[in-house]
């Protein structure tokens, strides 16, 4: 037997007592937030022994964000596989608020936002972030430049501006939801103007999609 194919049911472990570790923090932060967060707590609901934790994460801050990069890929795979259902084209471009608002509301958005809300009072958490925030906006910016090319559209500055903006008022609403407990009574009324300014967008710059 080869080194790699011994090596296999241990990569295979290790890989599924991760994922029960991004499943469980997830879910930690998504319910109880990230001051509440803690290994002990995402070693018992992972059902994992915490030197297994400590051992792929030796500290907190490093569990987090490994997280934070698990959750943004998720969020970014749920925006997709919503998008996707749209003819591509301006039916897509404008379900964007749509795909993007219910990727929001998944727990790994949660967690995701959790994390960079504690950036605040994390002085570590706050030290390491930026270099995974650049590679988030970097995920953003590709997603936005795809858009454009499948819509035949040049490079532009009010596209960028414009999508910065959308995702700026998205994640505001959610961060408001999750401070509430919940939508607050003109969230849907708020989506739909988000949905008309959208529309607006379409037609006076982009024209026929």
């Amino acid at each position: 037997m080869s080194e790699k194919q011994s090596r296999g049911p241990h990569a295979e472990r290790r890989a599924a007592t991760r994922a029960k570790i991004m499943e469980a923090t997830v879910r930690c932060l998504a319910e109880f937030g990230y001051a509440a967060t803690s290994t002990p707590l995402v070693a018992r609901l992972g059902q994992v022994s915490r030197g297994s934790l400590l051992h792929q994460f030796p500290t907190k801050v490093d569990l987090i964000l490994a997280v934070a990069e698990h959750a943004a890929k998720a969020q970014g795979m749920a925006i997709r596989t919503r998008l996707a259902d749209q003819p591509p084209g301006r039916e897509r471009f404008l379900h964007v608020i749509d795909a993007t608002w219910a990727a929001l509301q998944e727990p790994e958005s949660v967690a995701l936002l959790e994390i960079m809300i504690a950036t605040r009072n994390d002085p570590e958490l706050a030290q390491r972030y930026p270099d995974f925030a650049q590679q988030l906006e970097a995920g953003l910016e590709f997603g936005r430049r795809r858009m454009a090319t499948e819509l035949g559209l040049p490079e532009s500055e009010e596209m960028r501006l414009f999508a910065r903006m959308t995702l700026a008022a998205l994640r505001g609403l959610a961060v408001e939801t999750l401070f509430a407990g919940g939508p607050a009574q003109d969230t849907g009324r708020v989506l739909e103007m988000l949905r008309t300014v959208r529309t607006r967008f379409a037609d006076d710059l982009l024209g026929n999609l």
